[in-house]
C-alpha cells in the first residue's frame, strides 16, 4: 500500500478503532458489574410508593412495581424470604439471604439478567428485589462520570497517531531537503531514491526525479569541463606555432609595422595566459588537492605581499599587511599561493594611485580570515556572488583594459573550496571591494607554534608594508 491517500485513510480508521477500544477499557474499569446507585435509588422510591399504597389499602398498588419499558426494572418485595408484593423473581430467595448477611445491606448478581436486592429504608424488614435486562457496555459513551477519561483517551490516541503520521510524512521530505542542500553545495553525487523505499509512491517518484536531475546536471558539468579542457589543449599548440611564426615575420618586415606586431604579440600572450588559467581551473576541478603539508598562512601572505609590492609601486599604490602571531593549516602551498595572489593582484589593478591595498589576516573560532580590500569603484550588489564564476564580467568592468582574464577569482574560489573554506565578496562601507577568504585552521599546529621558538630567518608575519 504505497498510496499516500490510502495510508492517510487507513491511519484515520486506525485512530477511530483505537478510540473505541480505549473507551471500552474505560467502561470496563469505570462500571463494575453491579447495580449502580442511581438505578437502585429509583427502585427504592417505587418500592416505597408500592408499600405505602398497600398499607393505605388502595387498589392497583402492584402496577407501580411493574417495568414500564424494556429498560426499566421489575420489582418485588420480600419479607422473611416470602413474597409480599409483586411478581416472583427467579433467584430472589438467594439474593434476600445475601442482602441480610451483607454489611452494606445489599447484593446483586448478573447472568442473563441483572438482579439486585437491598433493604427498604421505610421498612428495614422488607427486601426490595429488582430485575432488569443487562445494560449495554456502550452506555459509557453517554455517562457523564466518564467524560474526563473519554477526553483524555481522545487526546492521547489522536496525538499518538498524529505524531507517527507526521513523522512518517516528514522524514522523506527531510531526506529530500538534505539532498537538495548537498546539491546546492556542489555535491551532485548524492542520490535519494534508495533511501525512500518505505515512502509513498509520490515521494518515491519525486526522489527518482531528483536523482535524474542530479545525474543530468552532473553530465552537463562534466561535458562543460571536458570541453574547456579539450579547447585549452587544442589551442595551446596553434598559439605556440603562431608565436614562432610571428617572430619570424617580425624579422623580415619594416620597422614601421612593429606596433602592429607588438599588439598581436600582446593579444597572443593574453590568450596564452587565459588558456593557462583554464587548464589550472580544470585541473583543480578534476584532481583537487594532490598533497597536503603544514602551511604558516601569515608567512605565506607576507611572501605574496612582498612579491606584489613591485607591481603596486609601478601603479603608484602600496600594499599593507597585518597578521597574527600564528595561523597554521594543512593544505597545498602552491594552490593557496595562487589563490591569495589572484585576489591581491586583482585589488592592485583596481586601486587608484596614492591609495593602499589592505591585506589583513585574522583568526576567529578555529578559522583563518584573510581580508583583501581595494579602494576602487566596488561591485554592484547583484554581482557580488557572481564574480567568482569563470569569465563573469561586471557591467562596465575595466578588467579588459587591465589585463584580466576573468578566471583568477574562479581559480581562487575553487582552491579555497578544496581546502574546506569559503570565499565571499562585499562592498566596504568606506568604498572599495572587500574580498574575504575563510580557511579552517590546524589547531594542533597553532598550539605547537606558540610553544616552539620561531626558526631563524623566518618571515615576521605580524606586520608588513611595501
Amino acid at each position: 500500500m504505497k498510496s499516500l491517500f490510502l495510508r492517510l485513510l487507513v491511519s484515520l480508521w486506525l485512530a477511530m478503532a483505537l478510540l473505541v477500544g480505549a473507551f471500552a477499557l474505560i467502561h470496563a474499569w469505570a462500571f463494575p458489574p453491579e447495580a449502580t446507585p442511581p438505578r437502585m435509588r429509583g427502585a427504592e422510591m417505587r418500592a416505597d410508593n408500592a408499600l405505602l399504597c398497600t398499607r393505605l389499602e388502595l387498589e392497583g398498588c402492584e402496577r407501580s412495581l411493574r417495568a414500564r419499558d424494556v429498560r426499566d426494572q421489575r420489582l418485588a418485595l420480600y419479607k422473611a424470604g416470602a413474597l409480599v408484593l409483586g411478581e416472583p423473581i427467579e433467584g430472589a430467595a438467594e439474593l434476600v439471604k445475601l442482602t441480610l448477611a451483607s454489611p452494606d445491606r445489599n447484593a446483586f448478581e448478573i447472568s442473563d439478567m441483572e438482579r439486585s436486592a437491598t433493604l427498604l429504608a421505610r421498612d428495614p424488614s422488607i427486601v426490595v428485589v429488582a430485575e432488569a435486562p443487562v445494560r449495554s457496555r456502550w452506555m459509557f459513551f453517554i455517562v457523564p462520570d466518564t467524560l474526563p477519561y473519554r477526553l483524555l483517551a481522545i487526546v492521547l490516541v489522536t496525538g499518538l497517531v498524529a505524531v507517527l503520521l507526521a513523522r512518517y510524512l516528514a522524514e522523506p521530505i527531510a531526506r529530500l531537503r538534505r539532498a537538495t542542500q548537498q546539491m546546492a553545495a556542489g555535491d551532485l553525487s548524492v542520490r535519494v531514491a534508495g533511501q525512500l523505499a518505505s515512502a509513498d509512491q509520490q515521494t518515491q517518484a519525486l526522489g527518482r526525479d531528483l536523482d535524474a536531475m542530479a545525474e543530468r546536471i552532473q553530465a552537463l558539468l562534466d561535458s562543460e569541463r571536458q570541453l574547456r579542457r579539450d579547447i585549452s589543449h587544442e589551442l595551446r599548440s596553434p598559439l605556440t606555432r603562431l608565436n614562432i611564426a610571428l617572430e619570424l615575420i617580425r624579422r623580415r618586415t619594416p620597422d614601421d609595422l612593429a606596433p602592429a606586431f607588438d599588439r598581436i604579440e600582446r593579444d597572443t600572450a593574453r590568450l596564452d595566459a587565459m588558456i593557462g588559467e583554464l587548464l589550472t581551473l580544470n585541473r583543480l576541478e578534476a584532481e583537487g588537492i594532490a598533497r597536503a603539508e603544514p602551511i604558516e598562512l601569515g608567512a605565506l601572505a607576507k611572501s605574496i605581499v612582498d612579491d606584489a609590492a613591485i607591481e603596486a609601486e609601478r601603479q603608484g599604490s602600496r600594499l599593507t599587511l597585518r597578521a597574527p602571531e600564528a595561523c597554521s593549516l594543512q593544505g597545498n602551498r602552491e594552490l593557496l599561493r595562487r589563490a591569495i595572489e589572484n585576489v591581491v593582484r586583482n585589488a592592485i589593478r583596481f586601486t587608484p594611485a596614492g591609495e593602499a591595498v589592505e591585506v589583513e589576516l585574522a583568526r576567529e573560532q578555529g578559522r583563518a580570515l584573510l581580508h583583501v580590500r581595494d579602494h576602487g569603484p566596488g561591485v554592484p550588489a547583484s554581482s557580488l556572488d557572481k564574480i567568482w564564476k569563470p569569465f563573469y564580467r561586471v557591467e562596465g568592468d575595466r578588467a579588459r583594459n587591465t589585463g584580466g582574464t576573468g578566471l583568477g577569482l574562479a581559480i581562487t574560489e575553487q582552491a579555497i573550496a578544496l581546502h574546506g573554506g569559503k570565499s565571499r565578496a562585499e562592498n566596504h562601507p568606506d568604498g572599495g571591494l572587500l574580498l574575504t577568504l575563510e580557511l579552517p585552521l590546524d589547531e594542533a599546529a597553532v598550539r605547537a607554534s606558540r610553544v616552539a621558538p620561531a626558526p631563524r630567518g623566518a618571515a615576521e608575519p605580524s606586520a608588513s608594508s611595501a
